[in-house]
């Protein structure tokens, strides 16, 4: 696992990412490869939407979810070289009312 974040440190930092963006893509590869456990080059849709599921279970925001989703399509894109898309829709957002308005959210959808 170390192996794989190494290498995706030094490509983001030749892609000259920003030091927050490398930090959290790190953070959530770290925490998808220690997840997954196994065959970390092989790309399983399946998996990265149950780790999602996970996080969401954890009470992850769909924020941190949204850049852990993209820190794994940069690994498999730019590390892994797959030619396979990874067919999975970001998290929506709550929208902030619902925080303070919990009777709208059966509206809202």
């Amino acid at each position: 696992m170390q192996k794989q974040l190494n290498l995706v440190q030094r490509e983001l930092k030749i892609k000259n990412y920003s030091p927050k963006t490398v930090k959290s893509y790190l953070y959530g590869l770290k925490k998808y490869f220690t997840f997954k456990k196994r065959n970390l080059e092989t790309l399983d849709q399946n998996h990265i939407k149950e780790f999602l599921l996970y996080c969401e279970q954890k009470g992850i925001s769909a924020q941190s979810r949204n850049l852990f989703l993209s820190a794994i399509k940069f690994y498999y894109r730019n590390l892994v070289n797959t030619k396979q898309k990874i067919e999975i829709q970001s998290a929506k957002k709550q929208r902030l009312y619902l925080l303070f308005y919990p009777e709208l959210k059966s509206k809202a959808s």
